[in-house]
C-alpha cells in the first residue's frame, strides 16, 4: 500500500527526528506538507504560529536531503490566493526537487467552517492566478496537480492537471452537472460546501 502522511512539517526541522523518520520511510511513503505563502509572515499568520514557516521549510529540506518524498500542498483560500503566484515562484526557485505540488481547493471543515468569512473565496475569482502558478511550476519541471476543483471553474490550460480528488462519500455534483460531458472526470464539489 502507498501511504500519504499529512503533516505541517515542523517536527522534521529537528535533524535527529528527520533522520529517524527517514530510516523507516519507504518509496511508498510521501509526506504532504502545506505551504501558505512565500514569506514567513503570511504562512505564520495562516497557521497562527510564529516561526512556523522557517521550521516547515527546514523540515522540507531535511526530508528531501534524506531522500524522503515530499508533496507541497498549496491550499487556496482568501488569505493565500493573492500570493499563489509568488508561492509557486518560491517553490520553483527554492524547492524544485519536491516529488510534487498539489494546488488544492478549500474544504469547508473544522477551522475553515468556523472562519468562513476570513477564508472563503470563489475558485472562479482566482482562476487566472491558479493558471499562472501551475504554469510556473510546470515550466520549472515540478510535477503539479490541481485537487478539489470542478473542471468548469478551471481555465482550459489547467484542466489537464486536475485530479478527481474528492472522495465519493464527500463528493456531490450540482444538477447542472448532469448534462456535462466531463462529469466522469470532474472532481465535483465537497458536500461540506453547502
Amino acid at each position: 500500500a502507498e501511504v500519504h502522511l499529512l503533516s505541517n512539517g515542523r517536527r522534521f526541522a529537528d535533524d535527529a527526528f528527520a533522520q529517524s523518520y527517514a530510516q523507516v520511510a519507504t518509496s511508498r511513503l510521501m509526506v504532504g506538507i502545506p505551504i501558505y505563502g512565500a514569506e514567513a509572515f503570511i504562512h505564520d499568520e495562516v497557521v497562527r504560529a510564529a516561526g512556523a514557516f522557517n521550521e516547515t521549510i527546514r523540515g522540507v529540506l531535511n526530508l528531501a536531503a534524506l531522500g524522503v518524498a515530499v508533496e507541497l500542498r498549496l491550499v487556496v483560500h482568501r488569505m493565500t490566493a493573492p500570493v499563489l503566484v509568488e508561492t509557486a515562484e518560491y517553490i520553483a526557485r527554492n524547492l524544485p526537487f519536491v516529488a510534487q505540488v498539489a494546488v488544492m481547493g478549500l474544504e469547508i471543515m473544522g477551522f475553515a467552517r468556523a472562519n468562513l468569512d476570513a477564508v472563503w473565496i470563489d475558485p472562479w475569482d482566482y482562476r487566472f492566478e491558479l493558471a499562472e502558478a501551475t504554469h510556473l511550476l510546470e515550466t520549472a519541471g515540478v510535477p503539479t496537480m490541481v485537487y478539489n476543483h470542478p473542471l468548469c471553474l478551471l481555465l482550459p490550460s489547467v484542466r489537464h492537471l486536475a485530479v478527481k480528488s474528492i472522495s465519493d462519500w464527500k463528493n456531490q455534483m450540482m444538477p447542472e452537472c448532469d448534462r456535462c460531458a466531463a462529469r466522469s472526470e470532474c472532481a465535483g464539489f465537497f458536500k461540506s460546501a453547502k
